[in-house]
């Protein structure tokens, strides 16, 4: 019965995802229709394209924002239809207690991606910061204030820096003070970098002192950190193979018994105490891998 309406249940997402396509160019050509003619009334404006983006939780947000990442209803909707085609086909597969005991995988799996993709664009951004700011000391050096050595080094800035900096630059444009821009962009992507930077530049324009002098010992200081920590990879990086190799090799291991003897994995699937025995393992493992990974984060 359970098989039956998981089929049944795989059927329809099959029918609507195959349905969707359609289902959005209709949308896209109606969209389209409306603006031509709204745009042919006398009198009207044009009609304003809804954004499709969605408010990140707090705790979330700085993650997202690292990663430069929006969360829109079209990658909830797919990110919802592949956690659907998941959970049935694992429930096909193992049934009800092993589906239960993978279901954190893909959303770990997520996270996991999205943290990666937040450290290399950050560690991207740190790298180039000190390039920008040195632009930014000589702009400043030649006559202009700090608000225009900000937006008019930007241009030539790396393409990770424009990114990151864009917001703040409209913020600049629109009339902000530059502390405020700067800060408003730190407490959103919460890298200690551009905290430093905010900060300098908010104390420097309460109480005064030499600009140039303040960029120049910020932009040292930013290079000291990125060679402290090109230093630590070379020391850390037998650890980390080392705990790589420690959290695969169950899942080697697994792998090899069920090629061995293919009726292994019976018991776990098949009897009360195998699916006890299957959540106690994937819980442990889990929680292996977190701690080594804690053990293996270095700050300074």
């Amino acid at each position: 019965m359970v098989k039956a309406a998981a089929f049944l249940l795989l059927a329809l997402l099959m029918l609507a995802a195959a349905a969707s396509p359609l289902l959005m160019l209709r949308a896209r050509e109606k969209a389209r229709l409306t603006r031509r003619l709204s745009g042919l009334m006398p009198g009207s404006t044009p009609a304003i394209r809804h954004s499709a983006r969605l408010s990140v939780p707090s705790l979330a947000a700085p993650l997202f924002a690292q990663a430069q990442l929006d969360i829109t209803t079209r990658a909830i909707g797919i990110f919802a239809g592949g956690m659907a085609l998941y959970m049935l086909f694992v429930l096909l597969l193992g049934g009800p207690v092993l589906t239960i005991a993978l279901l954190p995988a893909p959303p770990l799996a997520l996270f996991l991606l999205v943290r990666r993709r937040a450290q290399r664009r950050v560690e991207a951004l740190v790298t180039a910061l000190p390039f920008y700011i040195d632009a930014v000391r000589q702009m400043q050096a030649v006559g202009s204030s700090l608000s225009q050595a900000l937006e008019r080094s930007l241009p030539e800035a790396p393409g990770i820096v424009r990114s990151y900096l864009a917001p703040a630059a409209r913020r600049l444009e629109l009339g902000a003070s530059v502390s405020e821009a700067m800060q408003q962009l730190a407490d959103r992507l919460r890298v200690p970098e551009m905290s430093m930077l905010a900060a300098a530049i908010r104390t420097n324009m309460r109480y005064g002192g030499s600009v140039s002098a303040m960029l120049s010992n910020l932009a040292a200081i930013l290079r000291e950190r990125v060679r402290i920590g090109r230093d630590l990879k070379a020391p850390t990086s037998e650890a980390k193979v080392s705990s790589r190799v420690l959290i695969a090799m169950p899942l080697v291991a697994m792998a090899l018994l069920m090629a061995a003897n293919p009726a292994y994995i019976d018991f776990f699937l098949q009897d009360a105490r195998g699916h006890r025995l299957a959540i106690i393992a994937v819980g442990l493992q889990l929680a292996g891998m977190l701690v080594m990974r804690r053990v293996m984060r270095l700050t300074f």
